[in-house]
C-alpha cells in the first residue's frame, strides 16, 4: 500500500509518501517534497498573521492534491513544536478544519522524538549513538541504545524562539551570540544531558540539521579543509558565519529557505557537540514522518487521516485529536 504523511512545520510543508506493508509498518520512500514557508515572517512573536496561514493552508492543498494523484490510500497531517508554541494554534488549525477538511495530528515532545528514534534504528550498528533534530521550535535527542520513550529529551527551545528572544537581524552579534550559548549551555544541564564520555556517534536528523551540514560542506570546500566533519572545523565554520562578509552568498547558494533559522541554529548545534565530542557526525535522511509513519500504520500511534477526496471529517473523527495547548514547565529530566 501507499501511504503518506504531511508536516505543517516552522519553516515550511514537507510530504513524503512510501510504499510497503501496513501490519509491519515497513516502509520505502517513493517520493518527498517540500513547500518552504518562512513562518517567522507571518510571525509577530506569538501569532501567525491571516497571510501566514492563507499561505499554509494553499501548500496543505497542494500537498493532498499531490497524495491524491499518485495513489496514497492512508495520509495524515503532523505538526510539532514549532506551531505547538504559537498563541492562535486553535484559531490556525480550525481555519485549516474549515477550508480543508484537514484535521492536525499534534505530537509532543517525547513522540516527536521518538519518531526521530523509530525512523534511526539502523545507526544503532554505531558505537554509542545520540539523535539531535534541531527544529524550529524544539531540540529533541535520544539515545539509541534506549527506547524509553519517556526518556528521550525534547528541549522546549529551538532557532525561532533563540532569534526572536535575542537577535535583532538575521545573524546574531557577537554579544547576541554569547547570550544564546549560555542560554543552551544552562537548558543543556538543566536537562541533565550526559557529557562527552557518553557518546562517540552524534546522528543529525531534520531538515535544519541536513541544511547546517550542507553549508558546513560547501563552506570546507571553498576553504579547502576536507571533506571530513571535524568539531575544530565546525566551530571555524560557525565563527566565519557569525562574521564573514561571504556568509549570506553560501546560505544562498545552498540553502536560501533556511537563512533565517540557519545561523542561529548552527549556534545551538556547536553548544550541542561541544558537550557531547563525538568522534563521528552522520547526516540521516529519515526523520518525523518516517517514524510517525510506522508508528501510525502498526497502531502503536493513533491519529486521524486525512480524507484525499477533499470532504470534511466527521465529527466523531475530529473527537478523536487532542487540542493543541501551550507547553507546560519541564519536569525535572532524566539522563539522555
Amino acid at each position: 500500500m501507499k501511504f503518506a504523511v504531511i508536516d505543517l512545520s516552522s519553516t515550511g510543508v514537507s510530504t513524503v509518501i512510501a510504499e510497503g506493508e501496513k501490519a509491519t509498518g515497513i516502509f520505502s520512500s517513493v517520493y518527498k517534497d517540500r513547500t518552504n514557508i518562512a513562518v517567522a515572517d507571518y510571525f509577530d512573536g506569538r501569532s501567525i498573521s491571516k497571510r501566514g496561514i492563507e499561505k499554509i493552508i494553499d501548500a496543505l492543498i497542494t500537498a493532498r492534491s499531490t497524495c491524491k494523484a499518485m495513489g496514497v490510500e492512508e495520509c495524515y497531517c503532523i505538526s510539532t513544536a514549532g506551531l505547538r508554541n504559537i498563541d492562535n494554534i486553535a484559531e490556525v488549525a480550525e481555519r485549516i478544519r474549515m477550508r480543508t477538511g484537514i484535521v492536525i495530528n499534534y505530537l509532543d515532545g517525547p513522540t516527536e522524538a521518538y519518531c526521530d528514534f523509530v525512523s534511526n534504528r539502523k545507526y544503532a550498528a554505531y558505537d554509542k549513538v545520540i539523535l539531535i533534530d534541531i527544529g524550529g521550535g524544539s531540540v529533541e535527542l535520544c539515545d539509541l541504545a534506549n527506547d524509553r520513550k519517556d526518556e528521550m529529551i525534547c528541549l522546549d527551545f529551538g532557532p525561532i524562539k533563540l532569534r526572536n528572544k535575542y537577535v535583532t537581524d538575521i545573524y546574531p552579534t557577537e554579544d547576541q551570540a554569547k547570550h544564546i550559548k549560555k542560554y543552551v549551555r544552562k537548558k543543556s544541564d538543566e536537562s541533565k544531558l550526559a557529557g562527552k564520555s557518553k557518546f562517540t556517534t552524534a546522528v543529525l536528523v531534520g531538515t535544519i540539521s541536513t541544511a547546517i551540514y550542507a553549508v558546513y560542506r560547501e563552506y570546507c570546500e571553498m576553504e579547502k579543509l576536507g571533506t571530513e566533519f571535524d568539531y575544530s572545523k565546525f566551530k571555524q565554520f560557525t565563527k566565519w558565519l557569525m562574521n564573514s562578509s561571504d556568509r549570506t552568498r553560501l546560505i544562498m547558494k545552498v540553502a536560501p529557505e533556511k537563512i533565517h533559522v540557519l545561523p542561529v541554529a548552527t549556534l545551538v548545534l556547536k553548544e550541542l557537540l561541544r558537550r557531547f565530542k563525538p568522534d563521528n557526525v552522520v547526516v540521516s535522511d529519515c526523520g518525523v514522518k518516517e517514524g510517525y509513519m510506522t508508528l501510525v500504520a502498526t497502531g502503536e500511534e493513533k491519529g486521524v487521516p486525512i480524507n484525499l477526496d477533499g470532504g470534511a471529517p466527521t465529527a466523531e473523527t475530529v473527537a478523536q485529536t487532542v487540542a493543541p495547548s501551550k507547553p507546560k514547565a519541564r519536569a525535572k529530566s532524566k539522563k539522555a
